[in-house]
């Protein structure tokens, strides 16, 4: 069996974490443009992450709740990291 909705739980994973870097780099350099683009980005990773439930459903797949759950903490790890990067600079 293919399994589409956990490969693609995966790109969301791996998109948030190049979106944060991004994001890290334009708050290094101060970059205002590339902090506001990163920040309206991580939207689609979100987006992605919350879709998965409803992906196993459609291709048939086994939801694996351990790996939403990993995901979907990791968006809030990344997000309390950029607010207190935020904070510092």
């Amino acid at each position: 069996m293919e399994r589409k909705a956990l490969n693609s739980l995966g790109y969301m994973e791996l998109i948030a974490f190049f979106i944060f870097v991004l994001f890290l780099v334009g708050v290094y350099f101060d970059v205002t443009w590339l902090q506001v683009a990163m920040a309206v980005c991580f939207i689609g990773p979100v987006a992605g992450i919350l879709r998965y439930p409803r992906r196993c459903k459609s291709t048939g797949e086994p939801f694996v709740k351990a790996r939403f759950a990993w995901s979907f903490i990791t968006l809030f790890l990344y997000l309390g990291m950029a607010f207190g990067l935020l904070q510092v600079f």
